[in-house]
């Protein structure tokens, strides 16, 4: 049994697999505080496969433009405290956060 059959009763697992929700993304939504009802039924987002090229810069990000931003020192500390304690990938963490100040901004 691996570390999602010990958090999802199998009823509620067969729910998530008829919703199309991978295990992994299932552990990570309830690692990030996610009910387990919400985590089963709430579609995951669509997504494209990002690639890198030699450099390890993003490329063919579906016309989505990599963004770069350099923080001092200190900010930078703070920050991957904040993310760690979320409990998400750092991308996904700035993804989010940066998409909800987007909403909210009037242009």
């Amino acid at each position: 049994m691996g570390k999602v059959g010990k958090l999802v009763p199998p009823d509620k697992m067969a729910i998530a697999e008829k919703n199309n929700i991978p295990r992994t993304t299932l552990y990570n939504r309830i690692r990030a505080g996610w009910d387990i009802d919400r985590a089963i039924s709430e579609p995951p987002r669509k997504t494209v496969k990002i690639e890198r090229d030699e450099e390890g810069t993003f490329v063919g990000a579906n016309k989505a433009k990599p963004r770069y931003f350099s923080l001092p020192v200190e900010l930078d500390e703070k920050l991957e405290k904040i993310i760690e304690k979320s409990g998400k990938s750092s991308s996904v963490w700035l993804e989010e956060e940066m998409t909800k100040k987007v909403k909210r901004m009037k242009v």
